[in-house]
């Protein structure tokens, strides 16, 4: 039979362990559990504004290390991020979206940016600041798939130089064998030493495309830890200190802009999270016009897979490359045209020898890409030159999409 003793510390007993318990949530809640990509040029700034974000609201950071790079066969597609805060963490730190618009992953949404950035001209030093300024002929290094492979139409008076990394590009024109080159400006930033640096000077880009912005992604459950770290960014943003965190990677979001972004190019991201934009509206001028043939979309399915899809899937999910289908591939805010996408395609397709294939296998590989997006096909076969000079808005039609599996 138990004391008066026993009787009081049996009643304890309860009451210290809900105590406990209510004690290890608490430590739980009061924990800020952040991704940072390890790939990322700014890794380093990445976790620097987490861990002040978490300082400045009284949480602890936990920085979870995860590698973005994509180099294995698989790659990683954009189905990684949801999985990855619903596994790992509650955010995901440095997401860049073009500032033009687009939108987050399916299954995430995005913060309000905290970092500006984008795509920057890398010169040497006294030398032109803007394309229009460069020597009729002039050769610019671009890398592989990013987004100023799209500025050469509009520049007719240069030609590109096409780099498998931004390695290769960087060191093109540091060494001299380019005039210029076009790169993403942490890559520049982090990458650029003390002596290349005086050699150089990089100037931010004003074409389209080439303005970004960083944000961090979080899933439904997390809305109240990202409405808590947008108020230490903010924080941050309002006594100065996140101008600091943010060199030399960046400027803050909507103040100064500095041209200077990613592999992300063809995935273009938006300031709408998760919203999918219905194409009934976003597209009705286009029209049902077919700009293919099903014959063109069945042979470009058969040169996709044997060429193309080790690095962007064998049904355009992307892999180490891209995704080529989909709300993130083509969105109305982008304002990207079938030329657009063409021309990357033609000129960057496939990896190991861009620019090789006949000319009748990218039209039909894009024949495939436009069936894919949901456009209708037609009994007009799509050429090269009607492909390369086509101004009809590339968006994903999500309810007519025709499958070809």
């Amino acid at each position: 039979m138990p004391t008066p003793i026993n009787r009081i510390v049996l009643r304890l007993i309860p009451a210290a362990f809900f105590a406990a318990v209510l004690t290890h949530r608490s430590a739980e809640a009061a924990e800020l559990r952040v991704c940072v990509d390890q790939s990322s040029p700014v890794k380093a700034m990445d976790a620097g504004i987490a861990q002040a974000v978490a300082k400045q609201q009284g949480l602890q950071a936990s920085i979870v290390p995860f590698d973005g790079s994509g180099d294995d066969d698989d790659g990683l597609a954009l189905s990684t991020f949801p999985k990855l805060l619903a596994s790992r963490c509650q955010l995901v730190m440095g997401f860049p979206l073009d500032a033009q618009g687009g939108v987050a992953p399916d299954g995430t949404h995005a913060t309000d940016a905290y970092a500006h950035t984008g795509f920057v001209l890398v010169t040497p030093r006294n030398a032109a600041t803007t394309l229009d300024q460069l020597p009729k002929g002039s050769e610019v290094a671009v890398t592989y798939m990013t987004t100023p492979n799209l500025y050469f139409s509009a520049h007719p008076r240069i030609t590109a130089q096409i780099f498998t990394t931004d390695d290769e590009t960087l060191k093109a024109v540091a060494h001299g064998d380019v005039a210029a080159a076009m790169l993403w400006m942490p890559y520049v930033a982090g990458h650029l030493d003390k002596t290349a640096g005086r050699k150089l000077q990089v100037s931010p880009l004003a074409e389209p495309h080439a303005q970004w912005n960083l944000v961090a992604l979080y899933s439904a459950d997390s809305e109240a830890v990202a409405q808590q770290f947008e108020q230490g960014v903010d924080a941050l943003r309002r006594d100065g200190r996140l101008q600091k965190l943010l060199m030399p990677y960046g400027e803050v979001a909507g103040g100064a802009q500095v041209a200077t972004p990613h592999k992300v190019a063809l995935r273009s991201q938006a300031s709408m999270p998760g919203r999918l934009i219905k194409v009934s509206d976003a597209v009705a001028h286009n029209g049902d016009v077919g700009l293919y043939t099903v014959q063109q979309a069945e042979t470009g399915r058969a040169t996709f897979r044997s060429n193309c899809a080790i690095c962007h899937g064998p049904d355009l999910e992307g892999r180490a490359g891209p995704a080529l289908k989909g709300a993130t591939f083509a969105n109305p805010e982008a304002n990207f045209h079938v030329g657009d996408i063409f021309k990357i395609v033609s000129e960057n397709m496939p990896a190991p020898a861009p620019g090789t294939l006949p000319h009748e296998d990218y039209v039909n590989v894009m024949a495939y890409i436009l069936q894919q997006n949901g456009y209708p096909a037609g009994s007009t076969a799509l050429t090269f030159d009607s492909a390369l000079k086509s101004t009809v808005r590339l968006v994903y039609r999500e309810h007519t999409q025709q499958a070809s599996n």
